[in-house]
């Protein structure tokens, strides 16, 4: 197949020569005005047709300009091309093709534009909202054509980047979790992560910080704004689990643990997190925006696998550590269930979301499964999306 599609514009090229010698063969023969007129009519264009044939497409060299390599989620990619050739010819129909592999993304970067004489020419585009994940631009894909399409042929000049999109980030008020601290498994929620009732003494204001924080008698006896700080409690027993097996709901289940760690860096909190599955990594410490940040571009790469329950070597200390768990999964199953609890072994409580979907009901494994994580202390919860009504999407390019 590949080398008959190499073979089309020789193939042109021997119809544009039979074309041409019959036409001429034609006015030869036949003689009269009319015969030499039609000979003299299509000698330009066949011409033409044949020296670009001739023209070295390879010639074509580009250099493409992306201001963005990482995108909120639903973001576009901006790109500017600019090409360049070294031998002036004049190129009339030009078609343009970004080579965009993206999975989801059917409709490719396209553009046709007259050339001209020029040896530089700029090309923009903007692709279709993207969904979460890393989409690659391969190159490019030039056709060149002459006036009635008789001779057509193209090049692809690779160059391949990469642009990251982001997981969707949800705006979470109220997560319930279980506690871990000496007030026992009461139940608590995940924006007091800290205790309000140890501060233990105050800092510079710094943008971004919560109203609720500012330390009133300060700013009334300084002037300036200052920020309590609190004594950890909580913090580095919050070990969040992300499971990565194939699911309906996969991606509900990446921004909910994207959400919950955003939520943890702007409380200043330290937290612990783990995806499972062969591309799963473990975060003994994510900290602070840089550190979600890493678990950001982590997430945005992580894909969904029949393996995805298996624990990654790096994260069995964690487990095995851990005496309270936050569990992000879909469909509950026994064997998923057994396999997790038996790499916990200091496990004393936690929480487990079971994300369905819209409509979904637990089955009788899920249910049996559940139980099995209520008897080691896990509060289990079978949830949708719409089900976190105070969460309101956030970080869609305009």
């Amino acid at each position: 197949m590949k080398q008959l599609k190499k073979a089309v514009p020789a193939l042109r090229l021997v119809f544009l020569l039979l074309l041409l010698a019959g036409t001429f063969a034609y006015a030869k023969f036949q003689g009269g005005r009319v015969s030499w007129t039609v000979f003299y009519m299509l000698l330009p264009f066949l011409v033409y047709g044949i020296l670009l044939f001739l023209y070295p497409l390879r010639d074509l060299a580009f250099k493409r300009d992306l201001p963005r390599r990482e995108l909120p989620f639903g973001g576009a990619i901006k790109a500017e091309v600019s090409l360049a050739r070294r031998f002036p010819f004049p190129l009339l129909y030009v078609s343009v093709r970004e080579e965009l592999e993206s999975a989801g993304q059917s409709a490719k970067p396209a553009g046709l534009f007259l050339w001209g004489m020029g040896k530089k020419k700029v090309w923009t585009y903007e692709t279709a909202p993207l969904q979460r994940g890393e989409h690659a631009l391969g190159g490019l894909t030039v056709e060149v054509s002459d006036f009635f399409g008789w001779m057509k042929k193209s090049v692809f000049l690779p160059g391949r980047e990469s642009v990251i999109v982001l997981p969707k980030m949800l705006d979470i008020r109220q997560l319930p979790v279980a506690a871990a601290d000496d007030r026992g498994a009461a139940a608590s929620s995940a924006s007091a992560v800290r205790d309000p009732a140890s501060a233990s003494g105050v800092r510079e204001y710094e943008p971004g910080d919560r109203m609720s924080r500012i330390h009133w008698p300060s700013f009334a006896r300084t002037g300036h704004l200052h920020t309590k700080e609190f004594e950890d409690r909580r913090s580095q027993d919050l070990l969040l689990v992300l499971d990565g097996s194939k699911s309906a709901t996969f991606e509900e289940q990446v921004s909910l643990a994207a959400s919950i760690l955003r939520m943890t860096a702007s409380d200043r909190a330290t937290a612990g997190f783990v995806t499972l599955g062969p591309a799963g990594a473990a975060f003994p410490r994510v900290e602070g925006l840089d550190g979600h940040h890493e678990v950001l571009r982590h997430l945005a790469r992580l894909q969904p696998s029949a393996e995805g329950g298996s624990v990654p070597f790096e994260g069995r200390r964690l487990l095995a550590t851990a005496a309270t768990v936050t569990l992000i999964t879909g469909r509950l199953s026994l064997n998923w269930m057994d396999a997790l609890l038996t790499e916990c072994t200091g496990l004393r409580g936690g929480l487990l979301l079971s994300v369905l979907e819209p409509d979904g009901r637990p089955d009788e494994q899920a249910r049996a499964a559940a139980k099995k994580a209520s008897a080691r202390g896990l509060d289990v919860r079978f949830v949708s999306e719409r089900d976190f009504t105070a969460m309101r999407p956030e970080g869609r390019a305009s």
